[in-house]
């Protein structure tokens, strides 16, 4: 079962109080989320305090609680998927991958009807 919100900070702070020093150690907006934890204030007000998320608040803490325990933080890797548009224009990024043409060039111009064959009514 997942724990709730003050069981998590609870842990956490529990964890940051085994190594103070090492958790406030961080500089800045850190130390004040790790100071607010402390000071008892819930993951709401220390993120209104600082102008921060909720989620913020608590990578803030979870960073400073696996520092007091020696413990280093995971490697977080983001990428942008399969098929993602990360080029801004009108192409989106997909042209010429130099592998030849992916097929999503505009094709010449196709007027939207065929012209009708002329009628000669003069006869």
């Amino acid at each position: 079962m997942a724990a709730t919100s003050d069981e998590r900070m609870r842990q956490l702070v529990d964890e940051i109080r085994r190594s103070p020093d090492v958790a406030m150690s961080m500089s800045g907006q850190e130390s004040v989320i790790i100071a607010g934890a402390v000071d008892g204030q819930s993951v709401y007000e220390i993120a209104q305090l600082v102008g921060v998320s909720e989620e913020a608040v608590w990578r803030v803490l979870g960073s400073a609680a696996r520092a007091a325990g020696g413990r280093s933080a995971p490697q977080a890797a983001e990428s942008g998927g399969l098929g993602s548009d990360t080029d801004p224009g009108v192409t989106g990024g997909y042209g010429d991958t130099g592998f030849g043409a992916l097929g999503n060039e505009t094709p010449g111009v196709i007027p939207e009807e065929p012209p009708e064959p002329r009628r000669d009514d003069a006869e």
